[in-house]
Order: C-alpha cells, then structure tokens, then sequence
C-alpha cells in the first residue's frame, strides 16, 4: 500500500538561495552587512532587480523591517530563456538599540545596494574630554 503524505498548513521550505517557499510565492532573505563607524551603522542589503520604489522600511518598536517586491510583470513581454534573478518577495528585519537615533535613519538603494544609514545617538557616539589645567 503506498503511503500518501497530507498537506501541511504552512509548511515552509528554506533552499539552498535562502528563501521560504509558502503558498503565497517566493520570500529572500538577502544577504546583508552592518558596518559601524564613530557617527553611524549602515546596513547593507544585496537586493537586485528591485526598484526604490517597491521597498518599503518601517521601524516599530525596536524592530527595523525591511521589505522589497519583484513582480513577474516586469517580465511579461519577454521570453525568459534563463533566470537566476529572483522573482518575488525580499524580507530582512533588524533588532535595533537605544544607542540608534531613530529620527536620523536614511535609506539609499544603489546598484542593487540597499544602504540603510543607522545615525547613533549622541550619548554612545565617542567623544574627547578636555582636561583642564590648574
């Protein structure tokens, strides 16, 4: 007797590409770097193909959500003869600190770059300490 296997409700595969595969497309999560320097973080997520004007970052909380789209409609009039650009949904989130000032935070996408420039608040920024002679 041959064993039939059910379907599961929300199931995901994670592939090799990191990504999750639901029944509602293909979710990436795009590699990233976070690089500090004295004034700022900058987050950088690999995110090609996708237009500025389909990622959308939100701050609630002390989460930072960044999402991005390639829809298959960028494709419909051309033949794909071989694909390794993703088509579907870019999803990364961040836990971000105190020590980030949340009313300076900047976003740039170039080149399939997405730059998200975390400003540090003053009090954990380093500074000099005058000494002052007697």
């Amino acid at each position: 007797m041959e064993k039939k296997e059910l379907p599961v409700v929300g199931k995901k595969k994670i592939s090799s590409d990191r990504c999750v595969v639901t029944g509602k497309g293909n979710w990436y999560f795009p590699l990233s770097d976070i690089y500090e320097t004295p004034d700022n973080f900058t987050i950088l997520i690999d995110m090609p193909g996708v237009g500025s004007e389909n990622i959308n970052i939100e701050l609630q909380d002390n989460e930072l959500i960044v999402n991005g789209e390639i829809s298959q409609e960028a494709y419909t009039d051309e033949k794909v003869i071989y694909n390794e650009y993703n088509i579907g949904h870019y999803h990364r989130h961040f836990v971000i600190s105190d020590a980030i000032n949340r009313d300076k935070i900047e976003a740039k996408m170039s080149d399939g770059i997405l730059a998200i420039i975390l400003s540090k608040a003053e009090h954990v920024k380093p500074r000099k300490i005058e000494v002052k002679a007697e």
